[in-house]
């Protein structure tokens, strides 16, 4: 019961993350047919401005996450994340797109990604950095732990979990019930339509690019103190995001947060489990989710090919 407790919230916590850059490649796909090959480093881009901001690149301490500084640096972090996403689109997406050259947006996209991750290991050049915590919560329970059903929990995983999920909502909310997001709505379900009624659809999806963008760098800064942090983080983090978006087709938000909360306790229950003395480990905890996705998706126009013949 521990264990299972265990493996459920530290992988809830983890999979909210993953859920929220789910949501990104999946509104970002339905907007522009564009698989966002840069979207996990523009995260990282998030992190590690927030970081440099706080502290620097010298030694972290709890001091850098204490008072307004802290705050500022988090502002600032998602506020390049998300101009980034927006310069991204207009400058390297929608140029391609609009000529209808793949070619042309995916090396754009790829170089961009790789020139963020060669200024950031210019400039982070230890091997792993220790993000500040701006919230008390080693003040909570004992030092920050609680027992619950026999398992000590991080108090902060269940505030990761809220957040997230409470950014997920917030995004649904906008997209449903906002002006604009219906006119994302119909943006992404017949563009020259929306064109012909008057929605600025360049405008239009160049804010979405800045909302997901800072969406998913907000959920990838308050989960960072979890964990150490290196250059390849955000690149991860838009990989497993990916994985989730594929796994659902690229479908709703509701549908991508929930995949990417279930790759989450898949990772997490592959990396702890131990199923009749056999236990895989953490080391294959990145390993297999992505190849049972891969599998699903290889499968998958079989099994519908199956279904139309019944």
């Amino acid at each position: 019961m521990s264990l299972t407790l265990q493996v459920l919230v530290t992988g809830l916590a983890a999979g909210g993350v993953y859920g929220l850059i789910a949501v990104g490649h999946s509104l970002v796909y339905r907007l522009t047919g564009v698989v966002h090959l840069a979207f996990g480093d523009f995260v990282g881009l998030g992190i590690f401005t927030t970081l440099f901001v706080a502290a620097g690149t010298g030694p972290v301490t709890q001091q850098s996450a204490a008072g307004p500084r802290f705050l500022l640096a988090l502002l600032v972090g998602v506020a390049v994340c998300a101009a980034a996403c927006v310069w991204t689109y207009v400058l390297a997406i929608e140029p391609y797109v609009s000529r209808g050259s793949t070619i042309g947006w995916v090396a754009a996209v790829v170089a961009i990604a790789f020139a963020i991750r060669a200024v950031l290991s210019a400039v982070f050049s230890r091997s792993s950095y220790v993000f500040p915590d701006a919230l008390p919560f080693r003040r909570l329970g004992d030092a920050g732990l609680v027992r619950l059903g026999g398992a000590s929990l991080q108090v902060r995983a269940f505030f990761v979990i809220a957040f997230a999920l409470a950014l997920a909502a917030a995004a649904t909310w906008i997209l449903r019930r906002t002006r604009w997001g219906l006119g994302l709505q119909a943006i992404a379900s017949d563009t020259v339509g929306a064109q012909v009624v008057g929605i600025p659809v360049e405008r239009s999806v160049a804010a979405a690019f800045a909302l997901v963008g800072g969406l998913a760098a907000l959920a990838a800064i308050v989960a960072a103190p979890s964990g150490p942090v290196d250059v390849d983080t955000g690149a991860v983090l838009g990989i497993k995001g990916l994985v989730a978006a594929v796994a659902v087709r690229f479908g709703s938000p509701q549908r991508a947060m929930l995949a990417g909360l279930a790759l989450g306790v898949i990772e997490s229950g592959i990396a702890n489990a131990d199923i009749g003395g056999f236990e895989l480990g953490p080391s294959y905890r990145e390993v297999v989710p992505l190849a049972l996705v891969l599998l699903l998706v290889a499968l998958r126009p079989q099994l519908e090919a199956v279904e139309e013949r019944e």
